[in-house]
């Protein structure tokens, strides 16, 4: 570990704020791709967890998205599992092409430090194959309320 000799108090909050992230979204796409399968009780199914997921929460149309929004998505990660054995129902989309692709939408609140998260999961399944992970997003935020 070296020591960094910087000249202004901005330059330092920019170079932390660059190590951290490169370091956070390295301990994100880790947990990431230790990710075991897990049962979704509400649609009878085993999800699983390949690259698109991982791409889809970094990327958006082969665009890489901004850092805060790539940390937003990547913070949602340790839940993922969560949602997705908890969620009591699902909505269900069809899309009629070649192969046939259904996609499914899960919600869950998941306590957290402060209040609860509304976490939204989206799940699809291309023609026969396994219904894989493909999206992630925080819905709302309830704070605590303190009486």
């Amino acid at each position: 570990m070296g020591i960094f000799w910087l000249v202004s108090r901005e330059n330092y909050s920019c170079y932390t704020l660059c190590v951290s992230y490169s370091d956070k979204i390295k301990k994100y796409k880790d947990l990431y791709k230790n990710l075991q399968p897990c049962y979704c009780k509400t649609l009878g199914e085993t999800v699983h967890f390949n690259a698109d997921g991982l791409n889809h929460l970094l990327y958006n149309r082969r665009r890489p998205r901004s850092k805060k929004e790539q940390l937003y998505r990547a913070n949602l990660i340790p839940y993922i599992c969560t949602v997705i054995e908890n969620s009591k129902t699902a909505t269900k989309q069809l899309l009629v092409e070649k192969p046939t692709i259904v996609t499914w939408s899960l919600e869950c609140e998941i306590a957290v430090t402060g209040g609860k998260r509304v976490i939204k999961v989206i799940l699809c399944k291309k023609g026969a194959g396994n219904v894989t992970f493909l999206s992630a997003m925080q819905k709302r935020f309830i704070a605590n309320n303190k009486n």
